[in-house]
């Protein structure tokens, strides 16, 4: 009898130990680090500054990291990398063999129908005047050349009838009329443009729909973090309706993050999408406003590029299931 209170007596301590060590284990398991996303000046990736500002990935759940880029170009290598968990990008920019097969995009924040320029130097009074001109555009802003491309098309010019050159979106403000005659860039940097006395002559809403922005996540953590996207869009939305109701209250919670002034702050030029228009963006389709034939469209012209060498499964890039 006292043998069989002995082995009972003998168990429960065993079994207290293990419950500890359990719960301890527990206790001193490491949280997931903060999602880290890529983000530069662009109106339609604010939602990510007002949802930080205001508390709503913590809301929802999620701990959020957003890392500012004042140059785009350096976001894509850092993506790719794992430097960064997620970007806000263009499209098209998650095309190259770098990244397609290792990233998802999971959500369109916005088209561009205005909000994407091309600017020239004030002695450029015709468009046909751009012949033997040079026009900066970086060679890896797919987004960018597609638009340059549009309009020399539209106008009748043949790309071998202009020069190329290496500049950035943020630097043709300073680039003109030194470096470069024409550029491509956006807000804020189309304002420097104009202030020094340079004009537009081409957009976006010239050739709607080449130019959607997006959020892409590595692939590893569309797999392995899939609450935390669900989350972090969940977050987004609730911003982005935030920022719509609240407009003067948001631009000035952006205006503190990026230091520019809350009257500079605007959405003229781009179509924010909601949770709706999402769903429509990814529904497959025979037009712009489908992803997937946007997609397909600027495949056929990466591949002239020599930026794809491998085939790009649309299906596997394009992942809406955590807009649900």
């Amino acid at each position: 009898m006292c043998n069989r209170i002995l082995r009972i007596f003998s168990c429960l301590i065993v079994a207290s130990v293990l419950l500890s060590a359990c719960a301890g284990t527990s206790a001193s398991a490491p949280a997931n680090p903060p999602l880290r996303i890529a983000w530069n000046l662009w109106y339609g990736y604010y939602p990510l500054v007002i949802a930080a500002e205001k508390g709503l990935f913590e809301k929802h759940g999620v701990q959020v990291e957003p890392v500012f880029y004042d140059t785009y170009a350096n976001q894509a290598p850092d993506l790719a990398s794992g430097m960064v968990d997620g970007a806000m990008t263009v499209l098209s920019d998650t095309l190259f063999d770098s990244l397609s097969n290792d990233v998802q995009v999971v959500l369109a924040t916005d088209n561009s129908v205005g909000a994407d320029q091309v600017v020239v130097s004030s002695d450029i009074v015709n468009l046909s005047d751009l012949r033997g001109k040079r026009i900066g555009v970086e060679s890896s802003n797919v987004g960018g050349v597609l638009l340059v491309r549009k309009m020399l098309e539209v106008n009748g010019i043949s790309p071998s009838e202009v020069t190329f050159v290496e500049v950035s979106p943020e630097e043709v403000p300073a680039s003109i009329p030194g470096l470069i005659d024409a550029g491509y860039t956006f807000d804020p940097y189309t304002s420097e443009s104009r202030a020094k006395g340079d004009k537009v002559v081409f957009s976006s809403a010239d050739a709607p729909g080449v130019i959607v922005d997006v959020l892409a996540f590595r692939k590893d953590i569309t797999q392995n973090r899939p609450e935390e996207v669900k989350a972090f869009i969940a977050a987004w939305f609730e911003a982005l309706e935030y920022w719509q109701y609240n407009v003067d209250d948001g631009n000035a919670l952006i205006a503190k993050a990026t230091g520019q002034k809350p009257e500079d702050i605007f959405t003229e030029g781009i179509n924010l999408l909601d949770q709706n228009a999402n769903i429509l963006a990814f529904t497959k389709g025979t037009d712009y406003t489908s992803l997937y034939f946007a997609a397909e469209q600027e495949i056929q012209f990466v591949i002239l590029t020599g930026d794809i060498t491998q085939p790009v499964d649309i299906n596997n890039l394009l992942n809406p299931s955590f807009l649900k």
